[in-house]
């Protein structure tokens, strides 16, 4: 009869093993799909950083198969050669030299499994940090966890693969004990950790599946997740520090080496009494002696159990007493259904947790809700809350605000539905809004200006009190969320029709007040039981990136508005230069303006013309019986100027006028006589300084005489020429 020798054995476990663990690992990848959970995925993730291990032990215990069956085989023929059946010299060389199997599976020890050692810390690496969504550094309330579905479902699959998990594990950690079997520890070990993270992943999911997805039992699943993305990253250290220790290990040449890839961390938990035994002897290496012998140590060590028991059940005992404070309601849970009845301030006592789960609520102390969206803290670099300033760590809510020019796009039907409130249908657990139809118009379709909108940042407080505690804790699962989410949509809706520079300006007060009452009805209508006592708008402005242009724009019409009352005041200043009085600038100007149309008008009548003028005249120089000063400023100054001119002139116009009479007389009496005098005149005048000559020339024949007159510059005559002037 033939017996199955330990490494083929040993094979078998090992080739049962990756066949287990490359289905749990296909079924894990395939659940982390359907159900979307994080923490099956980085369990799936954690099932398949171990299928190398399997995959390691297969191949050197098939190694050590096939040196068992050279040993083997190398023995039969020394017995033949001993006994004469077969000669030759074949072997009479070194037989190690003929163990190719042998030599193979010392290099398997010295180089293939420190490879499949770093191929594993390299993919826990890789696991570990690049293949998520979302950073280790995040906290779970940063990260955006999609929902999950089918956790009734998952937990039979995940129960079912952590229990034949446990039995292969169990059944390997029983082999190991033998010298022949040890290597397997590490496949042992690393099962049972896949076996623990499945429990694990159940128990969480399971708690999922008997509440309410939107309640705080996420919480569990999401730490799960970066526990065991963590595990990824302890483990790859650990193979690391292993093989790193390793090589510096001193071993014996025949000695069977143990793997980098055995976590000892996981072996804690796959042999019984590993954890106890572990603590043992690190307390008598610590001690110097066998602590683990002494009475105490034994005393505790079957303590142990029972005292962790009685400490549970104080547990459980003390969580049957409720004590409730003043001014203070407590709303007791039961098997997930809320009892009809409050309990008020005092000791009393209830089922133990888990069976019963106490809600307080606070009656007399008013409660404060920041309505909007917090930030990052980090992003606060001015202490300076301003408009152009970050500051995301004050709660805020960006909205759709209307120009002023909203009102000439919206009919009478449209602004009452802007004030109106929505119809809500309360549903417990949820709600649905309804907003108020209205069929469209033909005409609205056809064409129209779009409306221009502005984006406010809001930041509001509401304070409120709490007035019927069931209401509140049994109605709705997040009773705060609820209400921050009516005010959210009170502050859209009521900004959606309000004016930019009201808002900011003299209806903030009023805003504040419809607020209120609008806050206040929709919370009365949810049921949740609270009373509104304050409603404040903290900060309304726009937002960082807009503030700029919003001030350009202010900027703007502040100019604008400079420009217009510089021109004014230029206005002014011109008009009461030139007229002394800006009224009797106008005044003169607009009778000016109409005496030249009258002039220019030949249909206007002399009388019109004349009316005009007079006008005209009594804004210039005044009118005694109207009571009327004359005209004042620079024109004053032209008048005042214009009248000693106009005499002047007049006078030398009446002078001319009488010499002109007197040279006519003298023309009259003797003509030539004029004409001489007149043309010397006016060769003297033009002549000027130059010398002039009167040549006479007497006729013998008569009386009469020749004058002739000799004209000649004086710096043309001869430099012996008398220059005087007789």
């Amino acid at each position: 009869m033939i017996q199955e020798l330990p490494e083929r054995r040993g094979r078998s476990v090992a080739l049962l093993g990756l066949i287990f663990q490359t289905l749990v690992c296909a079924l894990y990848a395939v659940l982390a799909i359907w159900s979307e959970s994080e923490s099956l995925q980085a369990l799936a993730y954690l099932t398949a950083a171990g299928l190398p291990i399997w995959l390691a032990l297969l191949l050197t215990y098939h190694q050590r198969v096939l040196v068992q069956e050279e040993a083997f085989e190398t023995e039969e023929l020394r017995r033949e050669r001993e006994v004469g059946l077969q000669t030759g010299t074949v072997f009479d060389e070194d037989s190690e030299q003929l163990l190719l199997a042998r030599r193979r599976l010392r290099w398997m020890y010295r180089w293939m499994l420190p490879g499949f050692s770093v191929v594993m810390i390299v993919a826990m690496a890789l696991l570990g940090l690049v293949f998520w969504p979302w950073s280790l550094q995040q906290a779970p309330s940063e990260v955006d966890w999609p929902p999950i579905v089918h956790t009734d479902i998952m937990i039979w699959f995940l129960g079912g693969v952590a229990f034949l998990a446990f039995l292969l594990s169990r059944y390997v950690v029983g082999m190991t004990r033998y010298a022949e079997w040890q290597m397997l520890r590490a496949g042992a070990s690393y099962l049972m950790g896949i076996a623990l993270g499945s429990v694990a992943v159940a128990a969480c999911l399971g708690a999922i599946a008997l509440s309410d997805p939107t309640a705080p039992w996420l919480l569990p699943e999401q730490i799960l997740a970066y526990v065991l993305r963590i595990l990824l990253l302890v483990l790859g250290a650990e193979f690391a520090m292993n093989l790193v220790l390793d090589c510096y290990r001193p071993r014996r040449s025949d000695e069977v080496p143990r793997p980098a890839f055995e976590s000892r961390l996981l072996g804690l938990f796959s042999e019984p009494g590993g954890i106890a035994r572990s603590i043992a002897e690190a307390l008598n290496y610590q001690f110097g002696f066998e602590v683990s012998s002494t009475w105490f140590y034994k005393l505790l060590e079957r303590s142990a159990v029972p005292l962790l028991g009685f400490s549970v059940a104080c547990m459980l005992l003390a969580s049957s007493l409720l004590f409730v404070g003043e001014h203070q309601e407590a709303v007791v849970e039961r098997f997930g259904r809320y009892l009809g009845q409050t309990k008020g301030p005092g000791l009393h006592l209830i089922y133990p947790w888990p069976i019963d789960r106490v809600s307080k609520v606070d009656l007399a102390r008013v409660h404060k809700l920041r309505v909007g969206i917090v930030g990052d803290e980090a992003s606060r670099h001015d202490p300076l809350i301003l408009w152009t300033n970050p500051h995301d760590h004050e709660p805020h809510l960006d909205v759709l605000v209307a120009t002023p020019r909203l009102a000439q796009f919206m009919t009478p039907e449209e602004e009452e539905l802007s004030v109106e409130a929505e119809a809500i249908e309360v549903v417990p657990g949820e709600i649905v809004i309804q907003a108020p139809a209205r069929e469209a118009d033909p005409a609205d379709m056809e064409g129209g200006e779009a409306v221009s909108v502005s984006k406010l940042r809001i930041s509001m407080d509401v304070e409120y009190k709490i007035r019927d505690s069931y209401d509140w804790v049994a109605t709705y699962r997040n009773p705060d969320a609820l209400l921050k989410a009516i005010a959210e949509r009170e502050i859209t809706r009521r900004f959606a029709s309000a004016d930019v520079d009201g808002v900011l300006g003299q209806q903030r007060g009023q805003m504040e007040q419809r607020l209120h009452r609008s806050i206040q009805d929709e919370a009365v209508r949810a049921g949740l039981g609270v009373e509104v006592v304050f409603v404040g708008l903290q900060g309304v402005h726009p937002p960082v990136e807009a503030a700029e242009s919003f001030q350009q724009v202010i900027g703007a019409e502040q100019g604008k508005t400079v420009t217009i009352r510089s021109a004014a005041a230029d206005y002014n200043k011109r008009l009461a230069t030139v007229a002394g009085d800006v009224r009797r600038a106008e005044q003169l100007a607009e009778a000016i303006r109409l005496v030249n149309e009258l002039s220019a008008n030949p249909n206007a009548s002399p009388e019109q013309l004349e009316a005009a003028r007079e006008r005209q005249n009594a804004l210039l120089f005044g009118d005694q019986a109207a009571r009327l000063a004359p005209v004042g400023g620079e024109a004053s100054r032209l008048i005042a100027q214009a009248r000693p001119q106009r005499w002047r002139l007049e006078n030398e116009a009446h002078a001319d006028a009488m010499a002109f009479e007197t040279q006519r007389a003298l023309h009259d009496a003797a003509p030539g006589l004029y004409r001489a005098q007149r043309y010397l005149r006016a060769i003297a005048a033009s002549t000027g300084a130059i010398r002039k000559y009167l040549n006479v020339t007497t006729h013998e024949q008569g009386s009469n005489s020749t004058f002739h007159l000799d004209i000649k510059d004086p710096m043309a005559a001869p430099l012996g020429a008398s220059l005087d002037t007789n």
